[in-house]
């Protein structure tokens, strides 16, 4: 079961005490409440999804489950999926055009994907855009250089429903090497808590 990152050693506790502190100036920076996933504020855009204040959860390495593979068309309509990036960190994130604090995060998430180049793909899944106009605006004026799965029904969600509530939006999923779930995020995140996970994740 997903759990806050602990463990024993000096090497983890103080990892630990930097994605917490990162984690703080994500709140302060965002101006969420600590409430997580139990008390949701609404989101506009598509009736029924909601936008969930900052939730971060990291995962200690003993306790993680492998994910499905994720696949399908991207806005261009080529083929993607994660297993082609199989032995690195791959970072999922669930975004929608008409999602305003998608729109926030764009630029954070992009600083993070190239800053961890080396060691993690980022792809992102957009979900409730009924065509790719607009999707592909946003990528084109957030400059987003990595990919997204196009899903405009969000079934692609489903696979993860033990772990992500399907109407988190944005929420972000980071898988490590092994292809197993690291951390889970709800809410939008910022490119110094994003880099601290996958770095950490990276490091095994």
């Amino acid at each position: 079961m997903p759990r806050p990152l602990h463990g024993p050693g000096p090497s983890r506790a103080l990892r630990a005490r930097r994605l917490l502190a990162a984690a703080s100036v994500l709140l302060v920076a965002t101006g969420c409440s600590t409430s997580g996933a139990d008390e949701p504020t609404r989101s506009s855009g598509q009736q029924g999804y909601v936008g969930v204040d900052g939730n971060v959860t990291v995962i200690a390495p003993a306790d993680r489950v492998a994910v499905p593979t994720l696949s399908g068309d991207s806005l261009d309509g080529r083929p993607l999926s994660t297993a082609d990036y199989a032995g690195k960190v791959v970072v999922v994130n669930v975004w929608g055009s008409w999602c305003n604090p998608c729109r926030k995060e764009a630029p954070e998430l992009q600083a993070a994907s190239e800053k961890t180049r080396d060691v993690a793909q980022f792809i992102g899944i957009t979900v409730k855009d009924p065509g790719t106009a607009k999707p592909q605006a946003f990528v084109r004026n957030n400059g987003i250089t990595y990919p997204s799965i196009f899903n405009p029904t969000g079934d692609k969600l489903l696979a993860f429903a033990s772990t992500l509530p399907p109407k988190a939006i944005p929420s972000t999923l980071v898988v490590d090497r092994q292809g197993r779930l690291a951390a889970r995020i709800l809410g939008p995140i910022s490119e110094r808590t994003l880099v601290t996970i996958v770095d950490d994740v990276a490091a095994g």
